[in-house]
């Protein structure tokens, strides 16, 4: 008769049950755990970026520089902009089709993908910080002492249209052609139904100094602020509220809606996104600097830019 020793039976039965256990699964990253930075081997201030798809993109910053990627963001080549005056924005409207805005008036246009940049005339001195556009011909530029210029023919020319402000205007957006939405310093948002004929003050609910706004379709949008303000409307801009739930007070200086409930925004050492409108928080923070610009292509892939060369990419 065999006989089967109990220390014998007891391996056998944790061999059998270690076997059979079911792996930990892997967490989740968070939002905010999917930003990862990335090196540009540039030392320039950015304080623009605009991707038109999930490889190719372009970044402008100080020293007339200008930088394009065709492998998301990983390498960035060097494009001669024929200035050395501060970039402070871009916006590209299709993979050709992309302007460039900057001190005293600057505005760059190019039609082909960034081999080459032409200058246009703005008719104004005043720095421009902000470029917007609605499709390839109709866009807004706005910047210092309350300007706000406006094109319809892909910038051929370009109309300064009568604000009533004088603060500057770092943040704008186009819903249509005629409906626009621009934010300024002092808690400044107007809206024009009328292409920018006539404005109309909004009350904002604060003073401090508005520095982005963005929509994620006709009716929902976000704007931020100097003090970590963050301000939404759901009627296009009639009426805003505060959101007071990120838990922060870092200056924020750029804001991206990837749909209604997707909100990114990134400021003085920190990236914040909340997948609720704004009810919960995320935030990455503890690397120096500011960044100035966000934004994404799709709902997957997402680039932030500021001081020092930082770039950060968010990946799904």
């Amino acid at each position: 008769m065999n006989r089967i020793f109990p220390s014998l039976i007891t391996f056998v039965v944790l061999t059998l049950s270690c076997s059979n256990s079911t792996p930990e699964p892997t967490p989740t990253p968070t939002p905010t755990e999917r930003w990862n930075k990335i090196s540009t081997g540039v030392g320039n201030v950015l304080l623009g970026v605009s991707f038109v798809s999930a490889d190719v993109g372009f970044m402008v910053g100080t020293d007339g520089y200008i930088g394009k990627t065709s492998d998301g963001g990983k390498t960035w080549a060097k494009q001669t902009s024929g200035t050395a005056s501060f970039l402070r924005d871009v916006y590209f409207s299709d993979s050709q089709t992309g302007t460039i805005v900057g001190e005293a008036g600057l505005i760059l246009r190019t039609t082909n993908g960034g081999s080459t940049w032409t200058p246009q005339t703005s008719g104004t001195t005043e720095h421009l910080v902000h470029v917007h556009f609605f499709n390839d011909n109709a866009g807004v530029a706005t910047g210092q002492g309350g300007v706000i210029l406006k094109t319809t023919n892909a910038g051929v020319t370009w109309t300064k249209l009568t604000s009533n402000s004088t603060v500057e205007i770092p943040g704008a957006y186009m819903i249509s052609d005629q409906i626009i939405l621009v934010v300024g310093f002092g808690g400044l948002i107007m809206k024009t139904t009328n292409g920018g004929t006539t404005w109309t003050a909004i009350a904002s609910g604060t003073t401090k100094d508005l520095r982005s706004i963005h929509f994620a379709n006709a009716t929902t949008g976000v704007a931020v602020a100097i003090g970590g303000i963050i301000l939404k409307t759901e009627d296009g801009g009639q009426n805003w509220t505060s959101i007071t739930s990120s838990g922060s007070s870092a200056d924020l200086y750029s804001v991206y809606l990837n749909d209604a409930n997707t909100i990114t925004a990134v400021g003085t050492g920190r990236i914040i996104d909340s997948t609720d409108h704004g009810a919960t928080w995320k935030t990455k923070s503890g690397f120096a600097g500011d960044l100035y610009a966000v934004t994404f292509f799709g709902a997957n892939v997402g680039w932030a830019v500021g001081q020092g060369g930082q770039l950060y990419k968010f990946a799904q």
